[in-house]
């Protein structure tokens, strides 16, 4: 089929990349020139036709078809084998529990958090161990960059336009990491979540940014524990959302030698993860004056144990695990994966 997308010729690759800047199609970094024949191949990996939809966006009526979103991933340095785990990645940001448009364009700064699962992992190499959330690896980057490309290019979530992000955070750029299965003594994400430990899937998560719990000395599942409840009840980030929570490989050898499950895990953080009514009021959480009752009343971080979605990310020693928490003050946005299709 033709590609229905405008044409401009450029003389050559620096003036192609400096026309992008022009014309405000990057996230403010140099991107990849998206050449038709290129844009094809992208296509033609994926067995996607150019007009077929992956995503439609309703509160503004937009949607983005498989040619936008091949253009996309060619401008954010994807392979092709990258298409996939994008075209997954965009299905489940369309589910109506995600609330796509309000996590991209609402003050509080989101980006939207890609945890991937099953044997996708290994073949595109994604990197789910040493500096999960930073630098290094193709796959990590140039996927998380696509999907925020995608949001700028064809949601129109321009920063300081539609994007009114008070100050973000550099998950805008991109923020796409694997679970370490490998190490993890527990069952991965996509298991919990009902698909079968073969499947490959695209988790997303309209997340804050990763808040570092650190515990070098705490050599015990309790100590760690009491660390990342702790750090999950920040009442700069407190919300009835759900979160994430990451350990990393030298907490998990502490909490599987004394015997701790997700199950239990997800039942204490949840218990030790709360404030009292008069400590939000205070901090200006929930609205009100303090009121009889207020300081003795507990209010928990999310809903139940459910709401904490525990994987195992990182490598290497060091006792530094993350707590990603929600964006929003409420509960706008909800888990969603999506099975990864060849």
């Amino acid at each position: 089929m033709t590609l229905t997308s405008a044409e401009h010729p450029i003389e050559g690759w620096r003036e192609a990349i400096d026309a992008y800047f022009d014309r405000g199609w990057t996230d403010g970094l140099p991107v990849v020139p998206a050449t038709e024949d290129v844009v094809r191949r992208f296509l033609d990996a994926a067995g996607l036709a150019p007009d077929e939809i992956v995503l439609r966006e309703p509160v503004r009526r937009r949607v983005v078809t498989a040619e936008k979103l091949a253009i996309n991933a060619v401008l954010a340095g994807c392979l092709p084998a990258y298409v996939p785990v994008l075209r997954a990645a965009l299905e489940a940001m369309a589910a109506p529990e995600f609330t796509l448009h309000g996590s991209i364009t609402s003050t509080g700064g989101a980006a939207t958090l890609l945890v991937v699962n099953g044997p996708i992992r290994r073949a595109i190499g994604l990197n789910g161990g040493s500096n999960v959330f930073g630098p290094g690896w193709r796959a990590n980057a140039t996927i998380g960059r696509a999907i925020r490309l995608v949001t700028l290019n064809c949601l129109g979530a321009l920063p300081g336009v539609l994007d009114r992000s008070t100050q973000g955070h550099p998950g805008k750029y991109t923020y796409c990491i694997a679970e370490n299965e490998d190490d993890s003594p527990w069952e991965p994400l996509h298991v919990e979540r009902g698909f079968a430990r073969d499947a490959s899937t695209v988790t997303v998560f309209a997340a804050e940014g990763p808040h570092n719990a650190l515990t070098h000395y705490g050599l015990t599942a309790d100590a760690i524990i009491v660390t990342l409840a702790d750090t999950m009840a920040c009442l700069g980030s407190f919300s009835p959302g759900q979160s994430f929570v990451v350990l990393a490989p030298e907490h998990v050898a502490i909490l599987a030698r004394d015997g701790w499950t997700k199950p239990r895990i997800k039942d204490a953080l949840y218990a030790r993860a709360r404030r009292t009514r008069a400590d939000l009021k205070r901090g200006g959480k929930i609205p009100g004056a303090i009121e009889p009752g207020d300081e003795t009343t507990w209010v928990h971080r999310g809903h139940g144990p459910e709401d904490i979605h525990v994987i195992v990310a990182g490598g290497g020693p060091g006792g530094h695990s993350a707590f990603i928490p929600s964006w929003s003050r409420a509960r706008n946005s909800l888990v969603v994966t999506r099975e990864v299709k060849s």
